[in-house]
């Protein structure tokens, strides 16, 4: 837009900047060029919005995963440990052997789940947001 205006002023001369419809070609020119920079500040704005909207859903989504990695570390630990072949673990010859192996896992991933929510690490995290929510 504002190469034609330039172009105009350049192959007619001066005496054409004084005409009316130069003046108001050129009004026109101006106005066009206001309303695509603001066209393109708010294409900008959207853009940054969505990028917000992205980041906030793919940290949500690390965060859960996070808690749910931490929240399952002590039964996969556990479990290893328990599933190699020792030639003396005693407590495999125990009555109740399978039952203290459950509860100490139970103890120990509510103890981490307890720790994590007294210190306000899991929030929200494992609620459910509702249809009407932003970033749903």
């Amino acid at each position: 837009m504002n190469e034609i205006r330039m172009v105009v002023e350049e192959v007619f001369g001066d005496e054409i900047m004084d005409g009316p419809r130069f003046k108001q070609t050129k009004r026109r020119i101006d106005r066009a060029r206001s309303l695509i920079r603001d066209y393109e500040e708010e294409i900008e704005a959207l853009i940054s919005l969505e990028d917000v909207v992205s980041s906030h859903r793919g940290n949500e989504i690390m965060k859960t995963l996070t808690v749910i990695t931490t929240l399952f570390t002590p039964v996969t630990a556990l479990g290893a440990i328990w599933g190699m072949n020792f030639k003396h673990m005693p407590e495999l010859e125990w009555k109740y052997g399978y039952l203290f192996a459950g509860l100490l896992i139970g103890a120990s991933t509510f103890a981490l789940y307890a720790f994590l929510k007294k210190r306000g690490w899991i929030g929200d995290i494992l609620e459910v947001h509702g249809k009407k929510s932003f970033f749903d």
